[in-house]
């Protein structure tokens, strides 16, 4: 009975430590616009984000939290709790979107 335990305590830390330690993510950026950034474009920076944070193994109801500066053009949002295959660091870009990039860090441990 001991030997199937340990067989099965041995497999979950191997899932374990393929999956990493959950991190918090840093995805930090800026946008051209400055103070004429609209709240909309604001908005699809957000999503995208959170798609990104989704993306790495992130859950819960509201995994990203923070937002832009009081000038506009820099943003920096916290990713809670990735597990995922994070790859860090790296840009987040998307496809036709030439107005804003965000730089993706660890940010330490959840």
């Amino acid at each position: 009975m001991q030997y199937y335990l340990a067989i099965a305590l041995l497999a979950a830390n191997i899932a374990a430590a393929a999956r990493g330690r959950p991190i918090r993510v840093a995805f930090e950026g800026n946008v051209i616009f400055g103070d004429k950034t609209l709240d909309s474009q604001r908005q699809q920076v957000h999503d995208a984000l959170e798609e990104a944070c989704k993306g790495i193994g992130a859950q819960g109801a509201d995994p990203l939290t923070g937002g832009f500066d009081g000038e506009g053009y820099h943003f920096k949002y916290i990713c809670s709790c990735a597990h995922g295959d994070t790859g860090l660091p790296y840009v987040v870009r998307p496809n036709n979107v030439n107005w804003w990039s965000a730089q993706a860090t660890n940010a330490g441990s959840c």
